[in-house]
């Protein structure tokens, strides 16, 4: 293995680990992913440290907490004096490209063009700002605001084009690319081709003890309106589809001879409820919203391992540097994978820390959630036997110590990432979001 890798990082939008075969699911299908799973490393409990788009994703170029950057909703641009993971990448002699959504160059949030010099420091770039409604009449661009590119089809599949055209040229460069590949599937509203839909015809996948059959899907403005069955089928579809071009795109990395000296990590910015607990969407600290799948695969790994290591969005930026002997910035978060990646032993007294409109501290089996941005507890539960959350054990005396601990983390974290600088900012987000920590984000 060169001492430099190339590095191939596949982000879908809204897929929970809940949702995966590899995961566990029953039902779902998803064989390229297993396939990939099994020469490659899983961690079993990856959780995100920001429930919903746009902080994800500051989060992760930046490697640092929401809080920190001051990304908080969706709707925010990257902050043009944050140093960024694609600039750590240049400076390190990577070529660096984007493919896909966005959402990082503030309003407005639809399908449109993103500024160059808000782009957080990538050379290539082909993509646009954020949701399409319509799966299959997609817009993208390069570097002309009037000149889209239609994706014809599904967009799924023309972003997979996309993207193995890049790596046509990315094969062909004397640097280590690094490609940030961002799909919009399976994110709502779904409408996965029909083959893919057909796979779930006869099923009923509302399976789950917290799975609330009678719960409404209904979003107007995406010509949205059906019931919680109706939703999993057409989700599944999505992820089935997305499945499929994921192994697609596996291919032509094996075609061109990348394999043996690319780093290929797929991972989701957040989950998506899809009727648990009644709820849609994401932006809560449930399991569905907050565990996601992390799979990496080193160069030249062929054998599959599953890792208990507790990871955490602010992880990634570390871990990818790690990987192309980069330094993280001194103000970066978290820490590199690398080592858990490559078969070393789990740190399992960790605690990682979420933040939306509530906070949440999480264990390899236990969770707190507090009532909006403050440190007064909600819900406290056993993730490790009541995966479905359905008992809060926040009045159980057994469970004090677990309880202080998980609120000692969090008051010590809150301590440390609120710089006095943001407080008033911090603040008045904080009041806009004083409400019941179920609340979902679509």
């Amino acid at each position: 293995m060169a001492s430099r890798p190339n590095i191939l990082f596949v982000l879908v939008d809204q897929l929970g680990a809940r949702w995966l075969p590899l995961y566990g699911h029953p039902i779902a299908r998803a064989p390229h992913l297993d396939r990939f799973a099994a020469e490659s490393t899983v961690f079993e409990r990856a959780i995100t440290t920001s429930p919903v788009c746009t902080p994800y994703r500051g989060c992760l170029l930046s490697g640092r907490y929401p809080s920190q950057t001051g990304i908080l909703s969706n709707g925010q641009s990257y902050p043009a004096d944050a140093p960024s993971l694609a600039d750590q990448l240049n400076a390190a002699g990577y070529t660096t490209r984007y493919i896909g959504k966005w959402h990082l160059s503030g309003a407005p949030q639809e399908n449109r063009w993103a500024p160059p010099n808000q782009r957080a420091g990538f050379q290539h770039f082909i993509g646009w700002e954020s949701h399409h409604i319509d799966h299959h009449a997609g817009l993208i661009w390069r570097d002309d605001p009037h000149e889209p590119i239609e994706m014809p089809g599904h967009e799924t599949d023309a972003l997979t084009d996309i993207a193995l055209h890049e790596l046509t040229h990315a094969a062909n460069d004397p640097n280590p690319f690094f490609m940030f590949l961002s799909y919009q599937a399976p994110h709502p509203p779904c409408a996965p081709p029909p083959e893919f839909l057909e796979l779930y015809r006869d099923h009923d996948l509302c399976i789950e003890a917290n799975a609330d059959g009678a719960a409404w899907y209904d979003m107007p403005n995406w010509n949205a309106n059906y019931d919680a069955a109706t939703f999993r089928r057409l989700y599944f579809g999505e992820i089935s589809h997305l499945d499929a071009a994921f192994g697609r795109l596996l291919r032509g990395l094996d075609e061109l001879n990348l394999r043996e000296n690319t780093l290929v990590v797929f991972t989701s910015d957040h989950g998506e409820m899809a009727g648990a607990h009644g709820l849609f969407g994401k932006g809560v600290m449930f399991e569905e919203s907050l565990h996601v799948p992390l799979i990496a695969r080193a160069p030249a790994q062929a054998t599959g391992r599953r890792t208990l290591q507790l990871a955490a969005t602010v992880d990634l930026m570390p871990t990818l540097l790690d990987y192309a002997g980069v330094d993280p910035p001194q103000a970066a978060e978290g820490d590199s994978l690398k080592g858990q990646i490559e078969g070393g032993a789990a740190i399992h007294d960790r605690i990682v820390i979420s933040e939306y409109q509530n906070f949440c501290a999480t264990t390899q089996s236990w969770k707190l959630a507090t009532e909006g941005r403050t440190l007064k507890p909600a819900a406290l539960y056993d993730i490790g036997g009541d995966p479905y959350e359905l008992d809060n054990r926040l009045d159980d005396c057994d469970c004090g110590g677990i309880q202080a601990t998980l609120q000692k983390a969090l008051s010590d974290w809150r301590d440390r990432v609120l710089a006095p600088s943001r407080t008033d900012a911090l603040e008045l987000r904080a009041k806009e979001s004083e409400q019941p920590w179920q609340q979902v984000s679509i």
